[in-house]
């Protein structure tokens, strides 16, 4: 019960400053998204190549990856002012962002370089024992964690932005709350994961009902806020609300299959009720950019977006 309480706060805390970020800071030029997502790379790769550590058969570069992934961050971001039709830039600001136009040549520019660095430091400052890893764990920390989280800017600069962030990142809230509760009030039979045998069938069920009811939710409040229909229908709204549940759920399992592999419970103590950064965005990482990927894929095949 106790747990479930901190859990309860920590969102009741953290939203409300999620919000405003994304949807009241345009006046700020988004400068609290930019810092939240700084926060939460240095968090959250900490964790990460905490838990990818193997002392001596192989650890990450900390330094490296997290001084790369704040780079690769602020490249969305300004990838994103230029795109965001929100707020005016100035002058000098507009014309400067224009360079990272070409974001996704860029991105794969600074995924070389991080890994590309890896290797120098390995072969300057280490033993070559565990070079594979040390290597290949400080490119997957930035590919796992700051990728996603820089698409969260390319999925709020479509069209109906405002409404893709809150159905992605609501839907991924719910589905892992509906299958929290649901697990602890209806779970009666094993889901048979090895990566979390306590998770229940009845707590996934939960969690995709509570996922496409949201998504009907959304819609409805979009309309009546907006007084425009929503760019996903009813059979398009079932869809998603039910793959990205099961999208969310595999983001979780994925970062369970960490920790497990790393022998420890949670990635960090930072947040009350959820454990660390990563316990508590794992499934955002794996939403957010299959939302835009599925948003783009959709927009090539002549619909509307």
């Amino acid at each position: 019960m106790k747990e479930t309480i901190m859990r309860i706060l920590s969102a009741a805390i953290l939203l409300p400053i999620f919000i405003f970020s994304f949807q009241y800071s345009a006046f700020l030029y988004y400068i609290p998204l930019l810092l939240m997502g700084l926060i939460i790379i240095y968090l959250g790769l900490n964790e990460f190549y905490k838990l990818s550590d193997r002392g001596e058969e192989g650890r990450p570069f900390r330094t490296t990856g997290l001084i790369i992934g704040w780079i690769l961050y602020v490249i969305y971001y300004f990838n994103f002012l230029f795109r965001q039709n929100q707020v005016e830039l100035p002058y000098f600001l507009a014309n400067s962002v224009r360079f990272f136009k070409a974001d996704y040549e860029i991105v794969v520019m600074v995924l070389f370089l991080v890994g590309f660095l890896s290797y120098v430091w390995q072969i300057l400052y280490r033993p070559l024992d565990g070079a594979i890893f040390s290597v290949s764990t400080t490119v997957l920390g930035v590919i796992y964690l700051v990728i996603p989280l820089g698409h969260f800017f390319k999925l709020l600069s479509l069209p109906f932005g405002i409404y893709y962030v809150y159905l992605v990142c609501g839907l991924t809230m719910i589905t892992d709350a509906g299958a929290y509760f649901g697990g602890r009030l209806f779970g009666r039979h094993p889901a048979g994961l090895k990566i979390s045998p306590k998770k229940t069938i009845e707590g996934y069920v939960t969690g995709s009902i509570t996922a496409i009811i949201y998504c009907f939710i959304v819609n409805y409040i979009w309309t009546i806020t907006t007084g425009k229909q929503p760019p996903f229908g009813l059979i398009e709204t079932i869809l998603f609300g039910f793959i990205f549940s099961v999208i969310s759920v595999a983001g979780d399992l994925a970062e369970s299959a960490m920790k497990r592999d790393a022998r420890t419970k949670d990635s960090a103590g930072t947040i009350p009720g959820h454990g660390g950064v990563l316990d508590l965005v794992d499934a955002l990482l794996f939403t957010i950019p299959c939302a835009y990927i599925y948003l783009v894929l959709k927009e090539m095949a002549g619909f509307a977006i």
